[in-house]
């Protein structure tokens, strides 16, 4: 099965977007398994913000590859969207 989209989490009490900054292909290959989709294929900016922009994003996760969850990896934080690229992922 094939997934694509942007990525949120539950962080900190929020729904919350995560930040393209801080990603490799170690984060987006334990999203894909996370969600049962596959391996990563690829992860880029977002093309467009959902009208539920929120302020805060996630930035920050330090994943080895090997987690099951994106929970299990380190150091996420939240830090003011602005103008920063939103990522989003496609799995196979």
């Amino acid at each position: 099965m094939e997934c694509e989209g942007e990525v949120e989490v539950y962080f900190r009490q929020d729904w919350r977007k995560v930040l393209l900054d801080s990603w490799s292909k170690s984060e987006a290959s334990v999203v894909c398994r996370q969600l049962g989709c596959g391996s990563a294929l690829n992860f880029s900016s977002s093309s467009a913000s959902s009208p539920e922009h929120r302020d805060m994003c996630v930035t920050g996760f330090n994943c080895s590859g090997s987690e099951a969850h994106l929970g299990n990896c380190s150091s996420a934080e939240t830090i003011k969207c602005s103008s920063r690229e939103q990522l989003s992922i496609t799995c196979s």
